[in-house]
């Protein structure tokens, strides 16, 4: 039973197969950081710039938007009515004060906003926050993968769109905190 097991990870990890888990800084797989990857293997949706920019306009459901970045970034701008919910690794030290991602903390902001979808983000692609955290809400929390959204893009990537897409600019505010904007 043994040795077949070995031989099925051997095998997974020779043909380019990815086994989910959290990841340490600088470690997402590099297939989840392609654009053309749109669902993780846990079955959470990856959503790029061009995909989040219509979930601001969506009218189908009510999406929480969370910043899993420490608050030191989150103050100097982020989503527009994005909560601020840092997250690392589990069993990660946190400095005091920080809001941390939990799963009771995480439902109480989705509670809270009438939320029905959860959009994780940080600090764009190679950024393991978000990306552990829409893992860990679907496998060790139990919220359904059709609900959790990582945003492999992150804040500075909207950022840079929104400055960039005259269209965008023009309703920034729509897109990006004040902070985030008063940056422009």
């Amino acid at each position: 039973m043994r040795i077949g097991l070995t031989l099925l990870v051997c095998m997974a990890l020779l043909s380019g197969a990815v086994i989910a888990q959290e990841v340490p800084k600088g470690k997402i797989p590099a297939a989840h950081l392609d654009a053309s990857m749109k669902e993780l293997p846990w079955l959470v949706a990856a959503w790029d710039v061009e995909d989040a920019v219509p979930a601001f306009k969506s009218k189908e459901s009510k999406i929480l938007w969370v910043d899993t970045r420490p608050s030191s970034f989150f103050k100097q701008g982020t989503i527009r009515d994005a909560v601020l919910l840092v997250y690392n690794q589990a069993g990660s030290d946190y400095p005091a004060g920080e809001p941390v991602c939990t799963k009771e903390s995480l439902e109480a902001a989705m509670a809270a906003a009438g939320a029905d979808k959860v959009v994780f983000f940080c600090q764009g692609p190679k950024c393991h926050r978000s990306y552990n955290a829409a893992y860990v809400a679907v496998k060790d929390w139990g919220i359904d993968a059709a609900k959790v959204v990582w945003f492999r893009g992150g804040y500075p990537n909207l950022f840079k769109a929104v400055g960039k897409e005259p269209k965008l600019k023009r309703k920034a505010k729509r897109y990006l905190s004040d902070e985030g904007v008063s940056q422009l």
